[in-house]
C-alpha cells in the first residue's frame, strides 16, 4: 500500500455530491488530462480529488484537500468572488488549514508505522 492511501480522508461530501480522494505519487499523474504538474486537482464530472503526496508533510497535504474542497464549494455555490482569483482561495485554505490544526479541531499524525491519521475531534 502507498504511503498516500493510508491517509483516513478517502472521500468527502461537498454540498451533496461525494468525492473521492486519491493520492498519487507523481504530480503529472494529478492532471486528469497529464498536461501539467499540479498540487491538487477536483473533476467535478468523475467527482474525484487528486493529490499529489509523495514526500509532502501531512500539513500541506491537508492543505491541497481543503484547498480543493474550497474549489468544489466555489463551484457549488456559484461564488463569482473567487471565480477567477485563485491565490485568495489559496490563503483561505491555508488560513483554514492552520486554524482547524491549531485549535485541535482536526489532528494531524504520523503513526509508528509511517500510517497517515488525519481525525476530527467530535
Amino acid at each position: 500500500m502507498e504511503k498516500g492511501d493510508q491517509m483516513k480522508i478517502k472521500n468527502v461530501n461537498i454540498i451533496g455530491h461525494n468525492y473521492s480522494i486519491e493520492y498519487v505519487n507523481n504530480p503529472a499523474e494529478v492532471d486528469i488530462y497529464k498536461r501539467e504538474s499540479l498540487w491538487g486537482q477536483i473533476d467535478y464530472w468523475t467527482k474525484t480529488i487528486r493529490v499529489y503526496d509523495n514526500g509532502r508533510t501531512l500539513e500541506d497535504i491537508y492543505e491541497t484537500v481543503l484547498h480543493e474542497i474550497i474549489e468544489g464549494l466555489k463551484q457549488e455555490l456559484n461564488l463569482q468572488s473567487l471565480k477567477d482569483n485563485h491565490d485568495d482561495l489559496t490563503l483561505l485554505a491555508i488560513g483554514l488549514s492552520d486554524t482547524l490544526i491549531r485549535n485541535n479541531i482536526v489532528q494531524l499524525k504520523e503513526s509508528e508505522n509511517d500510517n497517515r491519521d488525519c481525525t476530527s475531534k467530535d
